[in-house]
C-alpha cells in the first residue's frame, strides 16, 4: 500500500481545495451574516415582548432613563424590562431602587446577556463606571466611590431629534412646531402609556440597533477613545444604564455632524452615536412600539427617520416610505 503522494498529486489536491474554498466561501460567509442578522432580530423580538409585558403590568412603557434631573436612582429601560425576559441560569435580581452600578445590582449588571446584543457586533464589550450612590438610592453610603464593569447593549431609544439647520430641517414640522422636541415613546423617570403614541404603534420606533458601544464608529472605522461620556453614570452603552440618546443624520463622507441638510445625509450605518448602526452589510434592525421588528436599509432618509422617532407629530409614515 502506497503511503506517499507524488508532487503532481499534491499540486492537484491543493488546487482542488483552493478552488472549493473560493467557490464555497462567499456562500458560507453570506449564510453566517444571515444567521447573525436573524439572531439580532430575535433579540429585538424578545425585548419587544418584554416591553409589552411591562406595559401590561405597569400601564406604560418604562423610563428610557432614570436619575435624570429629579434625583431618582440611575438606570434605564434595560433594568426595568429585565424581569420580563427569560434569562435562564443568568437570571438575577435587579433592584431599581438602587443605582445600576451599585453593589446590589453589580452581579447581574456585569453579566453579558445575549438578548441585549447583536452577534454581528464586536464581542466582549463593557462600560466602566465610577460613581457614588445617588441621593435617592436606598444605599445609605453616599461617600464610597463604586466601580462597575457594566455589560454592553447594542440597542437604544431616542431622547430627542437633532435636525439639520438647513434644507429639510427648516420645514420639518410636527403638531407642536418644528421637530427637535423630546416627544418619544419612552420618557424620563416615569412610565408612559401607549395611548400617548398617537402616530400608531407600528409607525413609531421604540429601539434601534446602534451597535458597537462604548466605542464610536464612523463608516465602519473605530474612532479613538471609549466614547464621549467617560466613566460617569450617564455613560451610554450599558444595558442597565441610561438607554437613550438623541437621534440624527450625519454627513455621509465623514460620518459626523453637521449634516448637509439634503437627501445625501446618512441615517443608517454611518455613525453609531446618532443613527441606526449595525455591523451588517446593508443596514440595521429596529423595533417598533407594537413589538414588530424590521431590517432598515440605507435608503432611509433623515426626515422620515426623525418622524419615525416621535410619537405624536401627526406624520403617519407608510412602511414603503423606508
Amino acid at each position: 500500500m502506497r503511503e506517499w503522494f507524488n508532487p503532481l498529486e499534491i499540486i492537484v489536491t491543493i488546487t482542488c481545495v483552493t478552488l472549493l474554498t473560493v467557490i464555497l466561501l462567499p456562500g458560507m460567509l453570506a449564510a453566517r451574516d444571515t444567521a447573525r442578522e436573524q439572531s439580532c432580530q430575535d433579540s429585538l423580538h424578545q425585548l419587544g415582548t418584554a416591553f409589552l409585558d411591562y406595559e401590561k403590568v405597569h400601564g406604560g412603557l418604562p423610563p428610557r432613563r432614570s436619575g435624570f434631573n429629579d434625583g431618582n436612582p440611575y438606570g434605564g429601560w434595560g433594568g426595568y424590562v429585565q424581569p420580563h425576559l427569560t434569562l435562564g441560569d443568568k437570571a438575577a435580581a435587579y433592584d431599581t431602587r438602587y443605582d445600576f452600578f451599585d453593589p446590589q445590582n453589580k452581579p447581574i449588571v456585569e453579566t453579558q446577556l445575549s438578548v441585549f446584543l447583536c452577534p454581528a457586533s464586536p464581542a466582549e464589550r463593557f462600560v466602566q463606571i465610577q460613581s457614588q450612590a445617588s441621593t435617592k438610592s436606598l444605599n445609605p453610603d453616599k461617600e464610597t466611590v463604586y466601580t462597575c464593569k457594566a455589560a454592553a447593549v447594542d440597542f437604544i431609544t431616542s431622547n430627542g431629534v437633532q435636525m439639520a439647520g438647513s434644507g429639510y430641517g427648516i420645514n420639518a414640522m410636527g403638531k407642536e412646531g418644528r421637530i427637535g422636541n423630546q416627544r418619544q415613546p419612552m420618557t424620563d423617570n416615569h412610565d408612559l402609556p401607549l395611548s400617548k403614541v398617537t402616530d400608531g404603534l407600528s409607525n413609531t420606533l421604540l429601539l434601534i440597533e446602534q451597535a458597537g458601544r462604548p466605542a464610536a464608529w464612523y463608516n465602519r472605522e473605530k474612532q479613538p477613545g471609549d466614547g464621549q461620556f467617560g466613566m460617569s453614570p450617564n455613560a451610554r452603552g450599558a444595558w442597565a444604564g441610561w438607554g437613550s440618546i438623541s437621534f440624527g443624520a450625519v454627513n455621509p463622507e465623514t460620518g459626523q455632524r453637521p449634516p448637509r441638510g439634503d437627501s445625501t445625509d446618512c441615517s443608517v450605518n454611518c455613525n453609531n452615536w446618532l443613527g441606526i448602526y449595525g455591523f451588517h452589510k446593508d443596514g440595521g434592525n429596529v423595533l417598533f412600539c407594537d413589538g414588530s421588528v424590521r431590517f432598515i436599509g440605507k435608503k432611509l432618509d433623515p426626515l422620515t427617520f426623525a418622524y419615525l422617532t416621535i410619537r405624536d407629530d401627526g406624520h403617519l409614515i407608510q412602511h414603503d416610505d423606508f
